[in-house]
């Protein structure tokens, strides 16, 4: 068409310089004959060519005007068509100006768009504003990344949190509640609870909780420390996450079998130093980092209430003890006292009557241990069971031995003084003696030892008598030991019924700040506040009524400081059952309860966050469902465009597969069913190795079909293609991958 309209133009041009010329001859023999005063005519014409031949050339001027016509024609069109290629490469350059932002708009970042290098510049422009808008849309998808994993955190922190807080009495229900909370809230398929245990001074790790498949497992298992990946993360105190488990270290059970799990999580449960457990998480999906850093969050807050309630029940156990030793030691004095007194009476009654005293004698050595010495401590006499709790044969072992041969060295300083006192008729001892047997052990006795006088006056012996008090003594010293040891750890006092103070240890007054002159005039309503009166009022009556008190106490210092308090009071009654006194034992807790009360408060301003985020949501949801519909109405016109893809693909004339990077055949068109001569339903949904026979020499289908291998992109000349009973055929291919959100598709076309 284009030369057409050339030649056109050129005639058209020609003729217009052919008539010109010839218009140009005519009026110059016009002007020729009027010059002439000749009439114009032909005959004239004729004429003046006879008289002047060189007119003869005036004839020919219409044919180079002829030519210049069609030269002008050529020109012009020439100028009218490379006007015309501008024109359209503008329209080309504008189409593809419109296309590449829409394709912007609609969210493709993918293409990029070039020119010639006259338009360099805008096609740098347009790139940058490409790229502009990518880094956008990635850093608002990493911020709301950020975001909801920031969210999930605190709301998995605030769950767990009401896990402990909930079951904080109760160590096995709390440790299932924590393991089987996290396999929820992680995704995870098992996991483990491995407190740290001691017997005997061995530490080892307990399992005592453990959740698989949604179902609670039954413990048992039990990990030395320093055992295995667990025992070595108590012992380092670091948490271990792998993704290379060994065969056989774990297996996850459900109702189709068993299978290793991917990946493994240890966490120690660590406070202050402290390893108190480990928390085990197994898995088939990637636990990402920040529900690691959750887990560990998690793991620190396990072990602070596990260290809570180890130490709630250690002072519980401690009370318990102490309350039992004391109503022991009461009972252990009120019989030693009754048997002094029994002594008494008979020292009384022995000069009186002798008979009595011979009876009470004969009483005395088969109950009592009974010894006579001279005034110089040598042994005169000694009873059966006095030799027998010193390790004595008979009396001609210990007969006219010295008394320092029961009494142990360093004992013998303190007993001369008393034995010269005694010997020279002065008061009688009453009280604990420690002796020593003949295997050198030591034998503790609640004994007395009394001068038996002459008429005269003058002491003639001294008379030992004794009760084997060992075993009652070893309580005491232990009991007195545990009583020191609660005095140091804890603050005591000791009030009167009508709550006067009697008595205080060095930590009490430390704690409340008062001196002991101070102290000595103060009540326990005294360390109450106005607000507190009230209840403790109600608390101390109580007591008295021998009911005991233990929780929490808020007390004041003598500077008004509020002080915490972790506190028992317990009664304790006389022989006639009446209240004598009132044991306080506490440990003050003031800054766990400030905490208490600022993680209360902390709450609070979280219940708040939570009813603005509602809210929040419900704008949130409304906004949500309007870009859904969108959503819907672009997902539509997807689809329509995918189906006319397919179309398109179907009905190419070389052959087409697609598949993911797992290796399932995605798309088979008709052209490779006539190839391979097998239907679409027979291979779509099956793994591509199917099409191709074990031994592929091209390198580049076997990158393609291995699912391991990566993928070669582009377009290969001179490949073999091997159909499995077929020939092998020589061909080109090309290799295309498309990146999907979820995975990558690659497509295979045999040229």
């Amino acid at each position: 068409m284009l030369e057409v309209n050339k030649k056109e133009m050129i005639i058209r041009y020609g003729a217009i310089g052919f008539v010109l010329g010839a218009t140009l001859t005519i009026t110059a023999y016009g002007l020729l004959l009027h010059a002439l005063e000749t009439p114009f005519s032909f005959r004239a014409i004729a004429k003046v060519h006879s008289d002047l031949p060189i007119l003869f050339l005036l004839d020919l001027i219409a044919i180079p005007a002829l030519l210049f016509g069609a030269w002008i024609g050529k020109w012009r069109f020439k100028q009218l068509d490379t006007l015309s290629e501008r024109i359209r490469q503008e329209t080309d350059k504008n189409e593809e100006i419109k296309s590449f932002i829409h394709f912007l708009i609609a969210g493709d970042l993918h293409s990029s768009f070039e020119l010639t290098l006259t338009d360099q510049t805008l096609s740098e422009t347009l790139n940058k504003l490409k790229d502009s808008l990518t880094r956008n849309r990635e850093m608002e998808r990493q911020r709301r990344l950020d975001e909801r994993q920031r969210n999930w955190i605190s709301e998995g922190l605030a769950e767990f949190g009401d896990i402990l807080r909930k079951h904080s009495f109760e160590m096995e229900t709390m440790s299932y509640g924590v393991i089987s909370g996290l396999i929820r809230y992680l995704e995870a398929n098992q996991g483990a609870l491995f407190l740290a245990r001691e017997n005997e001074g061995e530490l080892y790790l307990e399992m005592v909780a453990c959740h698989a498949y949604k179902r609670k497992k039954f413990p048992g298992k039990r990990i030395a420390w320093g055992d295995g990946l667990i025992g070595a993360a108590a012992l380092e105190r670091k948490g271990y996450y792998t993704d290379k488990i060994k065969d056989g270290y774990l297996s996850i059970t459900s109702g189709l079998g068993k299978a290793n799990p991917r990946y493994l999580l240890i966490e120690p449960l660590v406070w202050n130093d402290q390893v108190f457990g480990i928390i085990e998480i197994a898995s088939f999906n990637r636990l990402e980092a920040y529900k690691i850093q959750f887990v560990q969050r998690v793991a620190e807050n396990i072990a602070t209430t596990i260290s809570t309630m180890e130490s709630n029940l250690r002072t519980e156990q401690l009370l318990k003890e102490t309350r039992a030793q004391a109503d022991r030691l009461v009972v252990q004095e009120e019989q030693v006292r009754e048997n002094m007194e029994a002594l008494k009476q008979a020292q009384e009654e022995r000069a009186k009557q002798a008979e009595i005293f011979i009876s009470f004698t004969n009483t005395v050595n088969h109950t009592l241990m009974r010894a006579d010495y001279d005034t110089d401590g040598n042994l005169i006499y000694a009873n059966t069971r006095f030799l027998k709790k010193l390790g004595y044969s008979g009396n001609r072992e210990v007969e006219g031995k010295h008394i320092s041969m029961f009494i142990n060295e360093k004992d013998l300083l303190w007993f001369n003084s008393l034995w010269a006192e005694l010997s020279k008729g002065g008061k009688h001892f009453e009280g604990y003696m420690k002796h020593e047997t003949k295997l050198g052990q030591d034998l503790w006795t609640m004994a007395t030892y009394t001068g038996v006088r002459r008429d005269d006056g003058s002491v003639e012996k001294i008379l030992f008598l004794a009760i084997d008090s060992t075993e009652q003594k070893k309580q005491s010293i232990d009991f007195e030991g545990q009583i020191e040891a609660i005095d140091r750890l804890n603050a005591k006092a000791i009030f009167s019924p009508d709550g006067k103070l009697q008595l205080s240890n060095t930590l009490f007054g430390n704690t409340m700040k008062y001196t002991e002159l101070e102290l000595m005039q103060m009540n326990v309503f005294d360390f109450f506040g106005t607000a507190e009166q009230e209840r403790f009022n109600e608390i101390w009556e109580k007591v008295i009524l021998g009911e005991a008190f233990q929780g929490q106490l808020k007390m004041r210092s003598k500077f008004e400081e509020e002080l915490w308090f972790r506190a028992t009071f317990l009664s304790v009654n006389d022989m006639y059952g009446e209240v004598e006194k009132v044991i306080f034992v506490a440990s003050e807790m003031t800054k766990e309860k400030e905490m208490e009360l600022a993680s209360r408060k902390q709450h609070e301003k979280l219940i708040l966050k939570e009813e603005e985020l509602s809210l929040a949501t419900l704008d949130l949801k409304k906004k949500l469902e309007e870009s859904n519909q969108l959503r819907k109405q672009e997902i539509t016109k997807f689809e329509k465009g995918i189906k006319q893809y397919i179309h398109v693909l179907e009905e190419l004339p070389y052959s087409v597969i697609t598949i993911n990077n797992l290796g399932f055949v995605l798309f088979f068109n008709r052209h490779a069913q006539k190839r391979w001569k097998m239907k679409q339903k027979a291979v779509l949904g099956n793994r591509v190795e199917m099409l191709f026979p074990d031994d592929i020499t091209s390198d580049v289908i076997s990158g393609f079909v291995n699912p391991a291998r990566t993928k070669t992109t582009g377009i290969f000349k001179g490949q073999e293609l091997q159909i499995p009973g077929r020939k092998i055929e020589e061909i080109s291919l090309m290799v295309i991958s498309t990146d999907q959100v979820d995975e990558v598709l690659y497509t295979l076309i045999i040229l």
